[in-house]
């Protein structure tokens, strides 16, 4: 089972993405690097959001999008399952998988 503080990490670091932590950017430069997000460190945000971000970047694909969808989309599970055109069994499985490799790496 993955530990509150990986989920907690995520939230924190969706809340981010958002926009939602007052006087922060609302994402990251490197998501306007040409080719899409490159991953690493960025400056201008905390270093324990820049280091989730640095995660996110770096999860396989599939991962990466259930994580920002899941942490920095509005909506309910199911609607975000919908989004990522995934029946429920898969995106459980999916976000088990991608809250892992965020925790095997922090």
């Amino acid at each position: 089972m993955i530990r509150d503080w990986v989920k907690l990490r995520l939230a924190q670091w969706g809340r981010w993405a958002r926009g939602g932590l007052p006087s922060l950017p609302r994402a990251s430069p490197l998501w306007n690097i040409p080719g899409g997000r490159a991953g690493g460190f960025n400056t201008s945000m905390p270093p324990d959001i820049a280091e989730v971000d640095h995660l996110v970047c770096a999860a396989p694909l599939e991962q990466k999008r259930v994580l920002i969808v899941i942490y920095a989309q509005d909506g309910s599970m199911r609607d975000k399952a919908v989004r990522l055109e995934m029946d429920r069994h898969r995106f459980r499985r999916m976000r088990e998988r991608a809250e892992s490799y965020i925790a095997a790496n922090l």
